[in-house]
């Protein structure tokens, strides 16, 4: 346990040990302080949102391709998975005709 002391803002200064063993504190961390007891307070880390926790996660799949070219052939799949359904469906229609 260490001791810090509050300053005339009520502002404190975490100890360097504390920060070097928490990575993920930076300048700019938001935190979360409340009353655990009548006498105690807690720190917490505020969870990230969704965006900041996912961000970069496919950055090694995609590593060695080109997404825009990948989004593009998968369109062009579809495109011509629509041209095929298109001309079932019109023969379908030919026939019921008959």
């Amino acid at each position: 346990m260490q001791q810090i002391t509050v300053g005339t803002k009520y502002q404190i200064v975490i100890p360097k040990e504390i920060r070097e063993k928490i990575k993920v504190l930076r300048p700019g961390t938001k935190v979360n302080v409340y009353q655990s007891s009548k006498n105690t307070i807690s720190i917490d880390l505020t969870p990230k949102d969704w965006v900041e926790r996912n961000y970069g996660l496919m950055s090694e799949a995609w590593k060695d391709m080109d997404p825009i070219a990948e989004l593009e052939k998968g369109r062009d799949e579809w495109e011509e998975r629509l041209k095929l359904l298109r001309r079932y469906w019109n023969a379908l229609k030919k026939r019921s005709r008959l």
